[in-house]
């Protein structure tokens, strides 16, 4: 019977190879579809108990994938979820009139919550939320919102948008891959410190 950490090696190497394959795709969309479907699945590895989807895929990219700007707050999408709140408005406008307009702006430019008024409606806007709600366009619509990257960039930037003068949030495909290969290397740690084998929620025999 192999050992957890030939379990491990083998299921690695498989996921390896599975993201290798989606470079020679040619649709760029599709294969954003395929990076983030991987990422859901990686998180169901690690959390298989965990029932809402959204809660398990946040909490994996955050937690062991490391995503160290997840919490940020997106200025941009902030400055339209709140333009019914005067108080948040000028908060956010404060801030985000600091940015050069017409320069790609990263998204460490963003604030962490704590630069802002508490308010309960910021989470929604946290690049958490928002790259859960890019995963469900991809996956559900096939609908990549981001639109055209600007270079090989390795992280979530922003371009301004000409026609409507707003900030529009990149998702490149290098991050996804990034993200992917960190998170792998993170649930690979967790499941050897938790002695957990990331397959064995899929049963064996019965598939349901």
């Amino acid at each position: 019977m192999p050992s957890l950490d030939d379990m491990l090696d083998a299921f690695q190497r498989q996921v390896k190879v599975l993201v290798d394959e989606v470079q020679p795709v040619r649709n760029g969309v599709f294969r954003k579809v395929l990076y983030v479907s991987m990422l859901d699945a990686l998180s169901a590895c690690a959390y298989p108990h965990e029932k809402k989807s959204w809660r398990r895929f946040q909490t994996f990219v955050l937690n062991i994938g490391k995503w160290t700007d997840g919490e940020r707050i997106s200025l941009p999408q902030a400055a339209l979820f709140f333009q019914g709140d005067p108080r948040m408005s000028n908060a956010i406008a404060t801030l985000l009139n600091q940015w050069s307009w017409g320069q790609p702006q990263s998204i460490t430019s963003d604030p962490d919550p704590t630069q802002l008024p508490t308010h309960p409606g910021l989470l929604r806007v946290q690049h958490l939320n928002l790259l859960w709600q890019f995963r469900n366009s991809v996956l559900h619509a096939f609908e990549d919102r981001s639109g055209f990257e600007f270079g090989d960039r390795a992280e979530p930037y922003y371009t301004g948008d000409a026609s409507t003068h707003t900030w529009r949030l990149i998702i490149p495909e290098q991050f996804l891959r990034s993200l992917i290969s960190d998170s792998l290397s993170g649930l690979i740690t967790f499941c050897r410190q938790n002695g957990q084998d990331p397959q064995a929620h899929l049963g064996k025999e019965l598939w349901v």
